[in-house]
This record gives structure tokens, C-alpha cells and sequence, in this order.
């Protein structure tokens, strides 16, 4: 009893010592930041947290504080200990996951903003940040489903419409990520980044002209945009408009030089019209400027190949395998210019592979197929020769876009950056 009596007396004695309780020094701290002073914030959470009596709200708030002066290791501790106290308080989880990730411990801050978003399951902050990180995570089947709750809670932020919108778009639901991208431009119509997403997925479903129309009105307000110049030009490229196309891009490397892109799309359009040489100008570039570029490989391999250079074709598919193991029709075309250089044991396991990784596609069966027939396999023959045959009849079938073949285009979305902290706690 006398212990509990002189703890009582010594909490008091600090008490009086700062005059306020870790609440009100948090609370003098918040009034800092918001008149700019970091200086004293700082100081009024070192006083807050050397206070006893912390509840894990207490040190959450503390811990919050710290991660808006940027002080993001102090954040972490405080978030720790907050949930220490207490291990179902979901606010502490969701800011220590966003205090983690911003650290890049993408490992460690995963489960902290899906235990925040089950404690809390319709708080929309938390579903639409785990939504966010599922999507930079490459996780776009979670992602997709965590930002779907998230605009249902709330369907007036225009961010999580456009994670929306990503993630549909990477699982190929390219109808509905339309729809998203549409209601975050409707929602915040003066976003370039929203309304360049909204115009590349337009692109991606066929209204060319409309997406033209969306550049256009975005070129005009800011006119050295490369990347919206860029996807202008994979407009006109997607219409068969090549001479625009070209124009557009010559427009982008004129604002922004170093653009991979650009230049590998302007040799795309400069290949459309038989302009073989100038296009590989601009596929090499574009390897320079950046060699992990599988598509430029890919595409200077193709247009040496068509000048007949069998060696540079393989040389150039080799190096877009380097960059993408799993590209089918780096294998196929690697496995075509090695039968045709006269190195048909070669040729045979890159057109298997490109069969393995695509097994829809009929042009491998049959220079398999024709190998097979050299090498005096007959029943392998005929059974390769049988399957590219009665694929092609189902090719034929369908409707085909020749102008997708062996081309990247536009400047896709990029993942989004990691989440900065809020200005509210997400409770």
C-alpha cells in the first residue's frame, strides 16, 4: 500500500513539474506544427512522452505527431509501444504500417495495414491504403478487391478511383478500369495525371479519337508534357495515323530527350512506314537510354531480321530474354532466326519455350514443325504441323489487331508512390 501511495506522489510531483499531462503537451505540439514551429513540437513530445499515464491513444497521437515533422524512426517507436499496451488498437496498426512502408519495409508493413483494416473494416483509410500497397505490391487481384470497399465507403476520392482503375487495368478488366479512370477525373477534373490515365485506357478500348481529345485539352494547359505527347502519339499510332504519330513523338524527345518511350515509339511509327533504318536509330536509343527495355530488343531484332541480319536478330532477341525470361515471342522469333542461320538444335528448345509460355499462338507449331521435318521426325512433324493449323483456324475466327504485335506504346500508369501520412489519423 505505501508503494502504491509513493508512486501516486511521484506521479503527481511530475505532474506538477510539467503542469500538463501528455495529452495537453500533444495537443501543444500539434498547435507547433500547425503554426510551423518544429522546434517546439519536437519539444512538447519529448515532454509528452516522458510522462507516465499514456494510454495507447496517447501514444499513437505522440507517435503520429512525430511522422508529420518526418521523424519517422520516433514514429515507429511510438507506434510500438502503443501497441504493446494495447494489440487491437487499429489506429496504431495502420499508422505503423504506413510509418514502415515509407521506410521501403514493404515485409514488415503488409500485416500491419491488413490487421488495421480487419480491427476496422469500414474505415475507408485503411481499406483504400492496404488497396494501395496490394497494388504496388503487384497483388492486383487484392488490390482490386480492397479499393472496390474503399470507394464503397466513400466514393468521393478521386485517388482511390484511379488505384481503381490500375489495378482493373493490370488484371485486364480494361472495361472497368474505364469506369474508374472516368470517376476520378469526374471527381477532380483538373488532375493531368488523372485525366492521362483516363486517355491511355481510353486508348486501350478503342476510342482513340476521345483520348486525342483528352490530350489535347491537357497539352494545352501544359505543353511540355513528354509523357502526355507521348501517349498523343500512341493515339494516332493505335488510328494508323503514323505520319501523327511521328509528330507527336519528335514533340516529346524535343521536351524530354531521354525518354525511352518516345524514341521507341517514334521508331514504331517510323517502322509502320517502312522507314527501317531511321526506326532502328530510334530503337537503339532507346535501349541506351534504357537497356532493360525488353520491347526495343525485341523490336530492333524484328527489323533486323527483316534486312535479313539473322545474327543481329538473335542478338537482340537474346537480350530481351535477358531482361524477360518468360517474353514468348522473344523464344519464337529467337527460334526462327536460329533455324534460318542453320542451327536447327537450337532452334528447337526456344520454340518449345515460346509454346509453353503461349501455347494459342500457331506460328511456333509449325517452324517446329518444319524442323521436326528436316531432322526426319515425322510423327513429331505432323503433330506440330496439325496443331498450328487447327490454331490458326481459331486466330481467323477472331477479330486481330495487327498493329499490337510487337508493340509496348504510350507511357503506361506507374505504381503509385508509397502512401504519404495522413493529415487526419484514419480513425
Amino acid at each position: 500500500m505505501r508503494a502504491g501511495r509513493l508512486a501516486i506522489a511521484v506521479c503527481f510531483l511530475i505532474y506538477d513539474l510539467y503542469g500538463e499531462t501528455p495529452d495537453e503537451w500533444s495537443s501543444r505540439a500539434e498547435n507547433a506544427i500547425r503554426s510551423g514551429n518544429s522546434n517546439a513540437a519536437l519539444e512538447a513530445l519529448q515532454k509528452a512522452g516522458a510522462l507516465p499515464g499514456q494510454t495507447a491513444a496517447t501514444q499513437d497521437r505522440i507517435g503520429f505527431l512525430y511522422a508529420v515533422l518526418g521523424k519517422n524512426a520516433e514514429a515507429v517507436s511510438c507506434f510500438e509501444k502503443a501497441l504493446a499496451s494495447s494489440g487491437d488498437y487499429a489506429p496504431a496498426h495502420f499508422h505503423l504500417g504506413v510509418a514502415l512502408w515509407l521506410r521501403n519495409q514493404y515485409d514488415r508493413a503488409l500485416p500491419e495495414l491488413e490487421r488495421a483494416a480487419k480491427l476496422s473494416p469500414k474505415t475507408f483509410d485503411y481499406r483504400y491504403r492496404l488497396g494501395s500497397a496490394y497494388l504496388q505490391t503487384e497483388n492486383y487481384q487484392a488490390a482490386t478487391d480492397e479499393l472496390k470497399t474503399a470507394t464503397s465507403l466513400n466514393g468521393t476520392v478521386a485517388d482511390a478511383w484511379n488505384q481503381l482503375g490500375r489495378a482493373l487495368q493490370k488484371q485486364r478488366d480494361l472495361a472497368a478500369a474505364v469506369q474508374a479512370y472516368a470517376k476520378a477525373v469526374a471527381l477532380d477534373p483538373k488532375s493531368v495525371n488523372y485525366r492521362n490515365d483516363y486517355g491511355y485506357m481510353l486508348i486501350e478500348t478503342r476510342q482513340a479519337d476521345k483520348a486525342i481529345e483528352i490530350f489535347g485539352q491537357i497539352l494545352s494547359e501544359s505543353p511540355r508534357n513528354a509523357n502526355v505527347r507521348v501517349n498523343l502519339g500512341y493515339a494516332y499510332l493505335k488510328k494508323g495515323e503514323f505520319e501523327s504519330a511521328a509528330k507527336a513523338f519528335r514533340a516529346a524527345i524535343e521536351t524530354d530527350p531521354k525518354s525511352p518511350a518516345a524514341h521507341y515509339d517514334l521508331g514504331i511509327a517510323l517502322k509502320m512506314q517502312d522507314q527501317i533504318e531511321p526506326a532502328q536509330k530510334e530503337f537503339r536509343e532507346a535501349i541506351r537510354l534504357d537497356p532493360s527495355l525488353p520491347e526495343a530488343h525485341y523490336t530492333l531484332g524484328i527489323t533486323n531480321w527483316q534486312l535479313g541480319d539473322f545474327p543481329g536478330t538473335v542478338e537482340q532477341m537474346r537480350a530481351a530474354l535477358a531482361v524477360r525470361p518468360d517474353y514468348a515471342e522473344a523464344h519464337y522469333m529467337l527460334g526462327i532466326a536460329l533455324k534460318q542461320s542453320g542451327d536447327l538444335d537450337g532452334a528447337v528448345p526456344e520454340l518449345k519455350e515460346a509454346i509453353r509460355l503461349d501455347p494459342s499462338t500457331p506460328g511456333p507449331y509449325n517452324t517446329l514443325g518444319q524442323i521436326l521435318r528436316i531432322k526426319g521426325d515425322k510423327q513429331g512433324s505432323e503433330d506440330a504441323f496439325a496443331t498450328g493449323a487447327r490454331l490458326k483456324r481459331e486466330k481467323e475466327s477472331q477479330l486481330a489487331n495487327t498493329l499490337d504485335q510487337g508493340m509496348r506504346g504510350g507511357v503506361m500508369p506507374q505504381p503509385m508512390a508509397a502512401p504519404q501520412a495522413d493529415s487526419s489519423k484514419g480513425r
